[in-house]
């Protein structure tokens, strides 16, 4: 009798040990597949996204390859002074979070910005900000406003 419960209790420890084995396999690929931001988003696509009224411009050009986002951004807004520049940053869910380094008025600076993506729409995020090593960034633990008076919506991408 002590020999078959030995000999079942070394069996049942042999497919408890190949099924975690198994497991531990499944959850290094999923998480490496999440740390990439790969998850079948490889191909590198490009879209074009504007706002337009009477006294105000923006204008995004984005370039994705899974999470990764460059891309282009002019503002020129009534009473303030046109900036433009590039934007490198990283898709969170539905939000974009990127550096936006920009000339204005023969100035090089650099801030963080935030866009929520809704469909076609992209809206700026607004909120408190600190300086860091010389860029505007969002406070870390206060949230942001999206604001869609001033949507961007998906146009024809132009040269």
């Amino acid at each position: 009798m002590k020999t078959s419960l030995i000999a079942l209790a070394t069996i049942l420890t042999g497919f408890y040990w190949i099924g975690c084995q198994n497991r531990q396999t499944t959850t290094e690929t999923t998480t490496d597949s999440i740390a990439t931001g790969t998850s079948g988003m490889d191909n590198p696509t490009t879209s074009c996204y504007a706002y337009s009224s009477a006294a105000d411009t923006m204008r995004m050009t984005l370039n994705r390859t899974g999470n990764e986002v460059t891309g282009d951004l002019l503002y020129k807004l009534s009473g303030k002074d046109r900036n433009t520049g590039t934007i490198t940053g990283t898709m969170h869910g539905d939000t974009l979070r990127a550096e936006y380094s920009f000339h204005s008025e023969g100035v090089e600076s650099m801030r963080e910005v935030a866009f929520l993506v809704n469909g076609d729409k992209l809206t700026e995020g607004y909120g408190p900000v600190t300086e860091k090593n010389g860029k505007m960034m969002f406070t870390p633990g206060a949230s942001q406003t999206f604001d869609s008076k001033m949507a961007l919506v998906k146009v024809a991408c132009t040269e």
